[in-house]
């Protein structure tokens, strides 16, 4: 039966933003958060696997949020959270996957309406299912 990296990989990701980061990230946006902060956007999964290897690839969208009026803070958190996930393989994370590769997809910048800007990375990794 194949099995969904998500949360494994959630907690992978949360763990090196947390890490490495001053900007508080979260998966529940506390109603008391003080921006700028990060959330977990969207996810997508998709089995790529062949029939000796279990391969997913997963897409997660990080959310950069400021009160700032114009882009240079959140394109410089963005810039942050790249860097670090960049930075070194994760390799093996929980759950018994290995992360194989991790590589931006896009970023984008926009106003928001009633406050500052809004930032959105997405990362594409490919994950390997090692308890098969």
């Amino acid at each position: 039966m194949k099995r969904i990296p998500l949360n494994a990989l959630s907690r992978a990701v949360f763990k090196r933003l947390t890490e490495c980061l001053d900007t508080p990230v979260y998966d529940d946006i506390r109603a008391d958060a003080q921006l700028p902060y990060i959330s977990f956007g969207t996810f997508t999964c998709k089995d790529i696997g062949t029939k000796v290897n279990d391969l997913t690839e997963v897409s997660i969208g990080l959310d950069v949020w400021s009160d700032y009026q114009g882009r240079k803070e959140v394109n410089s958190i963005t810039n942050d959270i790249i860097t670090v996930m960049e930075a070194a393989p994760f390799g093996t994370i929980e759950d018994g996957y290995q992360v194989i590769s991790c590589m931006v997809d896009y970023f984008e910048a926009y106003n928001e309406d009633d406050y500052g800007y809004h930032a959105t990375v997405t990362f594409i990794f490919k994950i390997q299912n090692m308890e098969v």
